[in-house]
């Protein structure tokens, strides 16, 4: 004998919306916490576009190994510490020549895994890890009229 259909139907639509809702509140949540970094930035620093394009731009070009694109998107000169030794970099150039010396496995890791809802802003700018990166206004010219985000801090991860 069949099964009656209507039996089978508010256990299907109750899996079905068990089942679709798990997504939907996983990118809520997602969507939610962007938004909050990106209030955070705006109150704080600036337009959260120009540090959410930085943010995504930079941890791409560090995570799938493009080197030249990551050392365009860090503000000259910066000084690294690496093997506990202070270098300072002039130019894209002399990062470049050090990339592989900066960008450990270690931080690799630390800047592909993080998280730009979960990631920690105050005034200083929009840190990766535990500060190992750091993202903030440079200016553009001396009256610092305007500024655009930029790396300006790497903290080198043995």
């Amino acid at each position: 004998m069949p099964l009656p259909t209507f039996s089978l139907r508010p256990a299907l639509l109750a899996v079905l919306l068990l089942t679709s809702s798990v997504p939907s509140i996983g990118i809520d949540a997602a969507l939610a916490s962007e938004a909050e970094t990106d209030r955070q930035i705006e109150n704080l620093l600036g337009d959260p576009a120009d540090y959410k394009e930085l943010f995504y731009a930079f941890q791409s070009a560090v995570a799938e190994g493009k080197a030249e694109i990551a050392v365009s998107l860090v503000s000259y000169p910066i000084t690294i510490s690496i093997g506990g030794e202070d270098a300072t970099f002039e130019t894209e150039e002399q990062l470049l020549a050090s990339y592989n010396d900066v960008f450990t496995d270690k931080i690799v890791t630390i800047i592909r895994n993080q998280d730009y809802g979960q990631a920690f802003v105050n005034s200083e700018g929009l840190m990766f890890g535990d500060g190992e990166v750091w993202i903030s206004g440079v200016c553009e010219d001396n009256a610092c009229s305007s500024s655009l985000p930029r790396v300006i801090t790497i903290q080198s991860v043995d």
